[in-house]
């Protein structure tokens, strides 16, 4: 089986959507990196609620979604500190 590219990877999550925005994490701006090895798939995240059962139902997406690519790779999801806030909120949109 071949490696697993980056783009793959953001490919599937961009099929996950935020329950609160009912848009794409990709579109969202929510990834902030994606790093793929022979060994894992590590993901840099930023959250609007990292404690909220919602934040949890989208970690929880995320990994159905990274499964169905590879059921083998192990997934590590870092929630940064930051938290997200949503681009239509930046200053340049105020």
């Amino acid at each position: 089986m071949a490696m697993l590219t980056e783009s793959e990877v953001r490919a599937a999550l961009n099929q996950v959507i935020h329950p609160s925005f009912g848009m794409s994490l990709i579109v969202l701006g929510m990834v902030n990196a994606v790093r793929v090895t022979e060994t894992k798939i590590e993901i840099d995240l930023l959250m609007n609620c990292p404690g909220c059962p919602g934040g949890q139902a989208t970690l929880d997406s995320i990994r159905h979604a990274l499964r169905k690519l590879d059921s083998e790779l192990p997934v590590k999801l870092n929630v940064l500190a930051q938290v997200w806030h949503p681009p239509w909120e930046s200053e340049g949109l105020r």
